[in-house]
């Protein structure tokens, strides 16, 4: 779903164009005191936004939504369910459609490329006719208990500016600072709703390659669903070109496990700061 961006100068909506992103980064990089804050769409919004242009196109809408320890789109978006599937009959009718239309809302209980994971794996699904539209939910609920998503900032001054605001104090001024001039790098992960740091690292450098060799490992103890998620913010070229990156594809070729890498969204991204590298799979166990 669209997500609104407002800065001081006017709003922006995030609709996840690669190239709007990248020169988004590029003025976001260049200008630290460009402040913006997100806004997820509201309840009515969601609601006149499934009525207005889903429910004339699909018969069925599965929305998997951010964790809902930070953010309240999945809130709001269950709490549209309950008017679009009392209100849509009329608008189907009025278009001169046949059928009912359904709606499920999932908690991703996850973030960023973790929340890719789980939205492939629900199109692998749909695509190979593998499960009901009825048992998908409970499916895909398994599936993001299984799921693990990473991240590894490139400059903690945005995530201390952020959390500065919204009063989370994990990263202190002596944190940050210590952090800074040692040039340390945290990898942190999410999970069933929960975020941590999971790791640390020299550097940036450092911090991407213990990343990737760790998905090399997942690799080697089985992943629940068959894709590594990748993502940064910025021109994913900084990413791409490593060596560490390409003989991990090379590995998840090898072992028929597929790979994506996009362009990290504008909504991820002024929370996390240009250069942050992002990536997700499922575990087994």
């Amino acid at each position: 779903m669209p997500v609104s961006l407002k800065f001081k100068d006017g709003e922006f909506i995030d609709t996840r164009d690669p190239v709007a992103t990248q020169t988004f980064y590029k003025k976001y990089l260049e200008e630290k005191d460009l402040e913006g804050e997100t806004s997820s769409m509201s309840v009515k919004r969601i609601s006149n936004w499934f009525l207005d242009e889903l429910v004339l196109k699909y018969d069925r809408v599965l929305v998997i939504t951010m964790t809902k320890n930070r953010s309240p789109v999945f809130e709001n978006a269950t709490k549209a369910s309950f008017g679009i599937l009392s209100g849509y009959r009329q608008k189907r009718r009025d278009a001169g459609l046949k059928g009912s239309f359904a709606l499920r809302v999932i908690d991703s209980t996850n973030l960023f490329t973790g929340e890719a994971v789980i939205a492939y794996e629900a199109a692998r699904l749909k695509r190979e006719k593998i499960i009901s539209f009825d048992k998908w939910r409970s499916y895909i609920d398994k599936i993001a208990k299984h799921t693990h998503g990473f991240l590894v900032p490139n400059d903690l001054y945005y995530l201390r500016n952020v959390a500065r605001k919204k009063g989370d104090k994990q990263l202190t001024a002596t944190k940050y600072f210590l952090a800074k001039t040692l040039n340390i790098k945290p990898i942190s992960s999410a999970n069933q709703g929960e975020t941590k740091i999971h790791d640390k690292a020299k550097g940036f450098d450092q911090a991407v390659s213990k990343l990737l060799a760790q998905a090399k490992n997942a690799i080697d103890e089985g992943l629940l669903v068959p894709i590594i998620c990748m993502s940064f913010s910025g021109n994913p070229k900084e990413i791409t070109s490593r060596k560490d990156y390409q003989a991990l594809i090379e590995y998840a070729n090898k072992h028929n496990i597929e790979h994506t890498m996009s362009v990290m969204s504008i909504t991820a991204g002024i929370n996390l700061g240009p250069g942050t590298f992002s990536l997700a799979y499922a575990t087994m166990a």
